[in-house]
């Protein structure tokens, strides 16, 4: 008996490695296209086989992709909008989920909380041509603030779901004891609560800084000057009716990667941690 269930949890484990890898190799698959792309010459992909490995590393597609699409700039666009959005969210959300959370007892405090949790559900598209005529007629289409101020109103209520969630399980006893020692409830917030709060802000940073970072539908109705264009609206500039560049989009892409990259890695140690106390607090 006890060698049938050993063979059977053989036979499961090696399913489920099997399953494992299968998803590994799907997820893969698409970074794996992109870095071949970048690193081959255009004719080598057209009369060879599109998918095989460069034989040498073709570091031209970097060049001409950063000079053809203005790389530069829309790198600049992209960093100082991202920053920006962040900023302005980690302030506003922390502070008005500590809000919602300690006075949620009263009725008009604690419905905001569901006010924010329906904005995530509303897409984009519902409210485009309302967005774009409204900031035709304030004049401030085809700015960065314009572009900030609408990325932090879409993330704003997935942040705050989080940082409720979060905010639950920090001991009201320290606000209390900080209250007692004559701390203001901003002093309060900023000295106790806000430094408990550092996994799930550096949630929020990774979460929303990609979400900024990546945007596409919102810079393309917001920002489509080539001035103030984003890199994920500068890239479009590689794809063609009558014809499409590839190679430099994939390098130009491969590009943009780098800086989300780097800072999912630094800080995805607190991702799991964040994601999970909003989830299961809130």
């Amino acid at each position: 008996m006890g060698k049938k269930l050993h063979t059977a949890s053989g036979r499961r484990f090696i399913l489920l490695s099997l399953v494992m890898w299968c998803v590994t190799i799907l997820f893969l698959a698409p970074f794996y296209v992109l870095i071949i792309y970048a690193f081959k010459p255009r004719e080598a992909t057209m009369l060879k086989n599109p998918l095989a490995f460069p034989d040498t590393l073709y570091l031209q597609n970097f060049v001409e992709a950063v000079q053809k699409s203005d790389f530069l700039r829309a790198f600049t666009n992209s960093t100082v909008s991202t920053v920006c959005g962040v900023i302005v969210l980690v302030l506003i959300c922390s502070m008005a989920a500590y809000i919602v959370v300690r006075r949620g007892n009263n009725r008009f405090y604690g419905i905001w909380q569901y006010i924010f949790l329906a904005s995530v559900m509303l897409p984009f598209q519902t409210i485009m041509f309302p967005l774009y005529k409204n900031l035709m007629n304030l004049h401030l289409l085809n700015s960065r603030p314009a572009y900030v101020l609408v990325s932090v109103g879409f993330q704003m209520g997935f942040d705050i779901f989080l940082y409720c969630g979060f905010i639950k399980t920090v001991p009201v006893e320290l606000e209390e004891a900080a209250a007692i020692d004559g701390c203001s409830r901003m002093g309060i917030f900023w000295r106790i609560v806000f430094p408990l709060l550092k996994p799930v802000t550096m949630t929020v940073v990774v979460l929303s800084a990609l979400g900024i970072w990546n945007d596409y539908q919102i810079a393309l109705v917001v920002v489509s000057k080539e001035a103030v264009r984003t890199l994920p609206v500068a890239q479009q500039s590689f794809i063609g009716q009558q014809i499409s560049y590839l190679n430099l989009a994939s390098a130009a892409c491969l590009l943009s990667i780098i800086p989300m990259f780097f800072l999912f890695l630094f800080l995805q140690k607190f991702i799991v941690q964040g994601v999970t106390a909003g989830a299961v607090k809130g």
